[in-house]
């Protein structure tokens, strides 16, 4: 992405445009809700943009425009130089703080918040500008503590009064909504919507007092309980997987490979064959949120995309009592949104089983297979429980888990020992009850497409002086920590002239690295290659591959990287020793929750520097991943679970 001023023309004595066009296009900005829309009229913009100079509300317009666009990359940059340029607009504020969320930075842009609005505290202005960017970060805890001292402050102010309400309202915080809506002045004299928001924190909160419930996420118990006995299970024919989208994350990569194997086995007749439904909340073309998509397409895997879909209103559902519906109403909007739609395709598809993926998909999914009978429903674990990872808890799904694991025809799984474990811990549930089944990988092949071999041959002739391949692959994320990983291979330059770095990867820390490799006058030793298809291609031709995550679960990338023969050098995130056996196969640090700087550069320099024990270990790894992470095994045992209730897989 361009920087503004490459794309805007900010010259002081450029003409200025009419105030009223300025206007209109941020007006029709703001409203644009499709992607193709926005491309357009940004499009017809750019020739009158050139020869005039960019204002506020035109500046704004097209920071808006680019984003309806759905760009990943750079678009931070933008909202940080329109924030940077115009400090009072509160639209720049607030996407620049959504962007710090989507990258998992929220304690920088709580930070920022903090340092732009240091009198928030009792200042009621300053308050009306960082409630709403706190709000984009989710930062909750921090919103509270602004307002506890500011209704005290401004007790007479009913329009902060009432965001407060809105915003607790979001939330499914009913109880704290009805107390502090009590003191909300002339609400006789309020707008219908406002009056409507009232009116449905008081009816919320009542409902809350009839069950004892202090808590919204804690009707989910009572939701459950509510529900009708599952259908009776003679068969697992209409099966259907569920997760959040198709990106190239390891577990969209399982999953899919997992779709496909039992479609292609279905259409030869194999034995193992099951023609499997694919539905996933998104499936955005410009964050790469479908990537596999034509993969399960190719292959015939029927695919549903929920925001494609249009939304079912809780009221039209059938089957339903009336109070339990009142009490899903209680849901967070996008459970609740989510619920209703599942819910309905569950009862039309009669689906036998549900495989759903991963905390946020099962959140979205799990209540409506219940509520629809759903004979089995299997949910996959992927990593560690979200009471690890705070960036990904959310309050509903504690109470979700502890429900569903009341219920015989539901039963847990996680791909590694120590995931299962970690949920079996957290949930308090008996050892064994979360049933382990590993990844399947693939056989890893060298063959690349024609792009790849071109990328390689540019490569080798940057790097023309070197023998050595060391290779990432992993998303570019805080988790995976990229930028430690270059810092890694520059370390490692310093030492040695024969060994090239290749990343292949993408992810919201891109272009930081890309930035970063500049910086450090790198560009013809670390390469970044992007998303790539064929792994294979990159992982034999490596010597080594490194893995530097903080938190996994069973990861992809170890696996696939011994079924190429390539050594490995990581953290002991997740069930990486379940992978990798240190010593004979790969090398393990010591610590996945920081990086060992001096342990990582000595055993990457003594096996950069050994290449009969480079050789000896990819020997090793390419014989001991064998049959356990086989498709068919892996298949087999999935589909035992399918045809089983939780009591006889245990």
């Amino acid at each position: 992405m361009q920087p503004l001023s490459h794309i805007l023309n900010f010259a002081p004595d450029a003409p200025a445009l009419p105030k009223e066009f300025s206007e209109e296009v941020f007006e029709m900005s703001r409203s644009i809700t499709c992607a193709r829309t926005a491309q357009e009229v940004y499009k017809k913009l750019q020739p009158i943009l050139k020869d005039y100079r960019a204002d506020q509300e035109i500046a704004i317009a097209c920071g808006l425009l680019l984003e309806k666009q759905r760009h990943e990359k750079g678009m931070r940059d933008i909202w940080d130089d329109l924030c940077k340029r115009y400090p009072d607009d509160l639209t720049a504020l607030r996407m620049l703080m959504r962007w710090y969320r989507r990258e998992g930075n929220v304690a920088a842009g709580v930070a920022l918040i903090a340092d732009m609005f240091q009198n928030c505290w009792h200042d009621l202005d300053q308050a009306n500008k960082a409630i709403p960017a706190l709000a984009e970060l989710k930062a909750w805890g921090e919103i509270d503590e602004v307002m506890s001292c500011i209704l005290r402050l401004h007790s007479e102010d009913r329009p902060i009064r009432m965001r407060y309400i809105k915003l607790l309202h979001e939330q499914s915080r009913f109880l704290d909504a009805k107390n502090v809506a009590k003191d909300v002045h002339g609400q006789s004299s309020m707008g219908t919507a406002s009056q409507e928001l009232l009116g449905s924190v008081s009816r919320h909160a009542n409902l809350l007092d009839k069950y004892g419930r202090t808590d919204a996420a804690e009707v989910i118990f009572d939701i459950i309980a509510q529900a009708d006995a599952p259908r009776a299970h003679s068969k697992s024919e209409k099966v259907v997987f569920f997760t959040g989208q198709l990106g190239t994350g390891g577990a969209e990569r399982q999953m899919t490979r997992i779709a496909c194997a039992y479609q292609s086995r279905f259409d030869e007749a194999q034995p193992l064959g099951i023609a499997p439904k694919v539905w996933v909340k998104h499936a955005t073309a410009s964050t790469g949120a479908d990537f596999y998509r034509p993969l399960l397409n190719e292959t015939g895997v029927e695919t549903s995309v929920l925001a494609e879909l249009v939304d079912v209103p809780l009221a039209s559902l059938e089957g339903l009592t009336d109070e339990l519906k009142a009490l899903l109403e209680l849901l967070a909007p996008d459970v609740l949104r989510h619920t209703c739609l599942l819910y309905k395709m569950f009862c039309e598809d009669q689906t036998d089983v549900a495989y759903l993926w991963q905390d946020g998909g099962i959140v979205q999914s799990a209540i409506a297979a219940v509520l629809a009978g759903v004979p089995r429903i299997i949910t996959s674990f992927r990593g560690l429980p979200p009471n690890l990872r705070p960036n990904l808890f959310r309050e509903e799904l504690p109470v979700l888990y502890a429900a569903l694991a009341r219920l015989p025809h539901v039963t847990f799984t996680a791909n590694s020992q120590k995931a299962a474990t970690a949920y079996e811990e957290w949930l308090s549930l008996e050892p064994g009850e979360v049933i382990v089944v590993p990844n399947a990988i693939p056989a890893v092949l060298p063959d690349g497409e024609e792009s790849d071999h071109a990328y390689w041959s540019e490569v080798l002739e940057a790097s023309s002086g070197c023998t050595k391949t060391v290779l990432g692959v992993f998303r570019f994320d805080q988790n995976k920590r990229p930028i430690q990983w270059i810092k890694a291979a520059a370390r490692s330059i310093k030492n040695r002239d024969d060994t090239r770095f290749i990343m292949l990867g993408g992810g919201a820390l891109h272009n930081e690295c890309q930035a970063l490799i500049e910086e450090l006058g790198l560009t013809d030793r670390i390469f970044l290659a992007g998303i790539r298809s064929k792994v294979g291609f990159y992982m034999h031709r490596a010597d080594l591959l490194v893995h530097l995550a903080e938190m996994e679960g069973l990861p992809n990338v170890l696996i696939e990287a011994q079924l190429a023969g390539t050594p490995v050098l990581a953290t002991p995130a997740g069930g990486t020793d379940e992978v990798v056996f240190d010593g004979i196969t790969g090398h393990i640090l010591s610590t996945a929750t920081i990086i060992p700087e001096e342990e990582l550069d000595s055993t990457l320099e003594r096996l950069l520097a050994d290449e009969d024990e480079l050789a000896k270990l990819g020997a090793a790894a390419m014989t001991q991943s064998g049959d356990r992470f086989s498709v068919e095994t892996i298949l087999g045992r999935t589909t035992e679970i399918f045809n089983s209730s939780r009591q006889d897989t245990t």
